[in-house]
């Protein structure tokens, strides 16, 4: 079988700029939907999805900790009583807000409904809550006493 040695030339067809506002009639390849001026990078329209917030799925935890500690923590989900265990590490601030039983959205919905709380899902689903403590109100304690007894410290 014989192959060709040069490319077919594609045909350039007469086109109307697809910019919003511009129209003008240039010429070009079949694929072609803007004129040179609005092929330039400053004219695209970049679309940017906004970040999500981070204390929707997790919950901040303000601390001045200089070393690893594992603590024990409540799981944030209504009805749900568990109790999990997170390690705590230097200047690191976002943690998990549920237990590991909880932490798939799809787990989190079919608890709920479980227990008979429609409403808590639309509201979870509407609502971005915001769950930021500080060290102080877990207990109130000054940094140079004894940790409390749900935290453990590690040794690594």
């Amino acid at each position: 079988m014989q192959l060709p040695k040069s490319r077919r030339r594609q045909k350039l067809r007469e086109k109307r700029c697809q910019y919003p506002g511009c129209g003008k009639i240039f010429f070009g390849i079949h694929i072609s939907k803007y004129c040179p001026e609005h092929r330039q990078d400053r004219y695209r329209i970049r679309k940017r999805t906004k970040p999500e917030d981070v204390n929707i799925k997790n919950q901040t935890y303000k601390h001045t900790y200089t070393e690893v500690v594992t603590m024990v923590m409540d799981c944030a989900l209504e009805g749900c009583e568990h109790q999990f265990e997170v390690k705590i590490y230097p200047r690191q601030y976002i943690y998990p807000k549920y237990c590991p039983e909880h932490r798939n959205e799809y787990k989190r919905i079919r608890h709920l409904q479980l227990i008979g709380r429609d409403d808590l899902i639309e509201e979870m689903k509407r609502e971005s809550e915001s769950f930021e403590f500080d060290q102080g109100a877990l207990g109130g304690e000054d940094e140079n006493e004894a940790v409390d007894a749900d935290v453990v410290d590690d040794v690594a």
